[in-house]
């Protein structure tokens, strides 16, 4: 599926910049090499409407840490509440405090020093996850997320019993 089809690919980065900078093209690009779709936002406001909008989709965000540290950081938390990593570009240029990094890294949120560890966190994820494609198999329903309780077992029971 090509990158840009984000609208109905089942997992996608949100890539948080500006469409022509080469750091947004890579990221695109990478998606594309994973068989992942790319939903690029201009700034964190955009990217967290996209979270809310489709919240069970997203596989990670990625930026620059310039990008995605805007206002108090909030950005992050808001990520985070959703169980969608960041993984952001450390600028090198710019001057970050480093109160402000170690707070974003107390979060989770990977910091990387270049694209290539991004690929990097990006494989692990798949990996971790034992990334299928949308089309779910046999086995998917075995797996613990589709078990139900006790509890659960016996009110189902309950409501046929009559």
């Amino acid at each position: 599926m090509a990158a840009r089809d984000s609208h109905f690919h089942p997992r996608v980065i949100i890539v948080v910049g500006d469409l022509h900078s080469d750091f947004v093209k890579e990221m695109v690009r990478l998606a594309g090499e994973c068989d992942l779709a790319a939903t690029r936002c201009d700034d964190i406001y955009s990217a967290a409407a996209e979270l809310a909008r489709h919240p069970d989709r997203f596989l990670m965000v990625t930026g620059t840490f310039r990008q995605l540290m805007r206002g108090k950081g909030d950005f992050f938390a808001l990520a985070r509440r959703n169980g969608v990593p960041c993984c952001c570009l450390l600028d090198r240029e710019s001057d970050v405090e480093r109160d402000k990094i170690l707070a974003v890294v107390r979060m989770g949120v990977r910091l990387a020093g270049e694209t290539a560890e991004i690929r990097e966190f990006l494989k692990d994820r798949l990996d971790a996850e034992g990334y299928r494609s949308r089309n779910a198999d046999e086995e998917d329903f075995f797996g613990e997320k589709f078990r139900t309780t006790e509890d659960e077992l016996k009110a189902l029971l309950r409501g046929t019993n009559g």
